[in-house]
């Protein structure tokens, strides 16, 4: 029982005492005052009446009709003449019962009422004694009627007092109401923090459970920083603070390999010209200083996608990886811009850069892609610094133009030519936790994977189609008895509300298919719109479905915000996963990482285990759950899933 349904029958209970109390005393009093009142009327009645017969002859007509003609003037219940021997000379009786006065009340308030007693003369001796009793019965209807006005005013009064109180308990309980929901989210391993309230006692535990949140909070984004931290220091360059070289190229492998919108885009080389010279001449502490502008200048150009990275290759060259393939001239330009804003007017007459683009593609290999970069890097050094020339391979298929990409997207989604494929995600045991079920769509007699028309599809707008489509077809597959199951959606469908206020209603309509439904977005992109992803989190919290994100790195847990978003496992990027056995360092990363989100409750799955060596050694690191070639070889080779 809540502790406002407590409140609420203690404040009744005693209402309803108090009203019975003050409705008896009142009743009581009246009764009291009236069996006071009918006993002065009956002694001054019995009075009045005794002097008019000691004044008459007592002539026996006479008396009764004066007895006769008093009793039928008033309400009398009894007129009773008696001469002194006690025998009865006149009597008059009228017994009636009150109207509309129910009987229990009658005998519960019954009327004591003194008759009144009046003696009569006859020259120098007594002629008898009169009795007079007033009628009763309206008395007890008018105590009747008072004690009905008397309840409903309590009743008037009880609702309107209730109407306030509601009111004021509702002001009163709020607090309470946010102190219960906090030490929820701790239970759930979110630490998040609220108004202190005035009420002294939940002031106390709001203070208490506030800086519990505070310190976990404070303990987790210290670890955060030291992943960072240990991150940096085995993944990026001191100088420019980029990828180093084997990092870049494992990110960039495990994006050809990828299912999702980033496996195509375009590739940046950047040279610098004699950097050895330019190191004599402008001082290394200077170049230091422009080389780490540069990185910075780089990290943004690729952040502004959701799959975009950067490194440097080697002393003097730069590597820029960006999901954009509209237009890769256009990018091409853009990034000149932006470095050459980053350079001094002396540093621009001393420093030359050359600049080899190349665009690529789903499935490729990064040594083909490099290959051409280069090439068109080495046509860009015979020109003038701050040149680009690009190197582009024969495409597979004819370029579509922007109509032709629209008209076979609708053309797939119209006709059954929508599938989700399944990669199995398996816990330390080998049981499956779930199927991750990426789309493919039917283009050219082909099933396409997403990386082949989703860029196209987000362009073009039909993103909201598709994962609409991608969510029935998943939810259907449940319903006939699927396996728990994981859909890609992406950061544009968790931005679109019309999307969501759909998903929320597709899931409370199918509460079966709910709970065994796994939604991920993209990190980079999700946690780039925390509100929007904190409210999806929260409004399916009562569905069952799990929510998380992938590509995951440290970078992840430096939002403090994260342990507030309810989220539930978390796919640790593939280029970290990648050849992990042979790398203690990113084994103490990793280590470290799923500390973390153990210590929030979330589950931490590793993406890209292609090679057994790398799954033997992932549990021992507290890894919850692995996907990837060598889990599906494991699944289809009859072993445990």
């Amino acid at each position: 029982m809540s502790l406002r349904t407590q409140l609420w029958i203690a404040v009744a209970v005693i209402m309803l005492l108090s009203a019975l109390v003050s409705i008896a005393v009142s009743t009581l009093s009246a009764r009291h005052y009236l069996a006071q009142q009918l006993h002065l009327k009956n002694v001054d009645n019995a009075a009045s009446l005794a002097l008019s017969l000691t004044q008459l002859t007592k002539d026996a007509a006479k008396v009764e009709l004066t007895v006769a003609a008093q009793f039928d003037t008033g309400h009398y219940r009894r007129i009773l003449l008696t001469d002194p021997r006690g025998e009865v000379l006149q009597k008059r009786a009228h017994e009636a019962d009150p109207e509309g006065v129910p009987s229990w009340f009658v005998s519960l308030m019954s009327l004591d009422v003194q008759p009144g007693v009046a003696h009569i003369s006859d020259g120098w001796s007594q002629f008898g004694t009169l009795t007079v009793e007033s009628q009763t019965i309206y008395a007890y209807e008018s105590l009747w009627q008072g004690t009905q006005r008397l309840a409903l005013i309590f009743i008037a009064g009880a609702v309107l007092i209730g109407l306030l109180g509601t009111v004021y308990l509702n002001r009163c309980v709020r607090p309470l109401q946010d102190v219960v929901r906090q030490a929820e989210a701790v239970g759930e391993r979110r630490f998040i923090t609220i108004s202190e309230p005035l009420t002294r006692e939940f002031k106390a535990v709001a203070g208490a459970m506030n800086r519990l949140s505070e310190r976990v909070k404070n303990m987790l984004a210290d670890e955060s920083r030291r992943l960072q931290q240990l991150q940096d220091r085995l993944q990026h360059d001191p100088v420019s603070g980029l990828l180093d070289r084997e990092h870049l190229l494992a990110q960039f492998n495990v994006l050809l390999g990828s299912d999702h919108a980033g496996a195509s885009g375009t590739l940046v080389l950047l040279r610098v010209q004699g950097l050895t010279e330019v190191n004599r001449q402008m001082g290394r502490t200077e170049v230091d200083a422009w080389l780490g502008r540069l990185g910075h200048t780089l990290r943004s150009l690729a952040a502004n996608g959701e799959f975009g990275f950067a490194g440097r290759l080697n002393g003097s060259d730069f590597a820029l990886v960006s999901e954009d393939s509209d237009a890769s001239s256009r990018y091409a330009s853009d990034v000149i811009e932006r470095v050459r804003s980053q350079l001094g007017e002396d540093a621009e007459h001393a420093i030359r850069i050359h600049f080899g683009v190349s665009p690529y593609r789903p499935g490729e290999s990064s040594g083909a892609v490099l290959a051409r970069a280069d090439s068109a890097l080495a046509r860009a050094e015979l020109g003038a610094a701050f040149t680009a020339e690009m190197e582009i391979d024969d495409p597979p298929h004819p370029p579509r133009t922007h109509a032709d990409w629209e008209a076979v997207i609708r053309e797939a989604l119209q006709h059954p030519g929508l599938q989700l494929a399944a990669f199995p995600v398996v816990d330390r045991s080998g049981i499956l936790i779930h199927t991750e079920a990426p789309v493919r769509l039917t283009i050219d007699g082909e099933l396409r994977p997403a990386s082949y028309f989703l860029p196209w599809a987000i362009r073009l707008g039909l993103i909201r189609q598709l994962e609409d489509a991608v969510l029935n077809v998943a939810l259907d597959r449940l319903d006939q008895g699927g396996g728990p199951m994981a859909i890609n959606l992406s950061t544009e469908s968790l931005l679109d509300t019309g999307f969501r206020q759909r998903l929320y209603r597709s899931l409370n309509q199918r509460p079966g298919a709910a709970s065994r439904l796994w939604l991920e977005f993209p990190s980079r992109g999700a946690l780039a719109h925390v509100a929007e992803l904190r409210e999806l989190c929260l409004n399916l919290a009562h569905s069952g479905c799990k929510i998380g994100v992938e590509h995951a790195g440290p970078e992840v847990f430096d939002l403090q915000q994260l342990s507030e978003l309810g989220l539930h496992y978390v796919k640790i990027d593939g280029a970290i996963i990648d050849r992990i056995h042979t790398s203690p360092e990113s084994q103490a990363l990793v280590r470290g990482l799923c500390t973390l989100a153990h210590s929030i409750g979330v589950l931490v799955i590793a993406e890209n285990c292609n090679r057994p060596d790398d799954l033997a050694v992932l549990p021992d690191l507290g890894v919850d759950g692995m996907t990837g070639k060598a889990v599906s070889r494991q699944s289809d080779s009859g072993g445990p899933v």
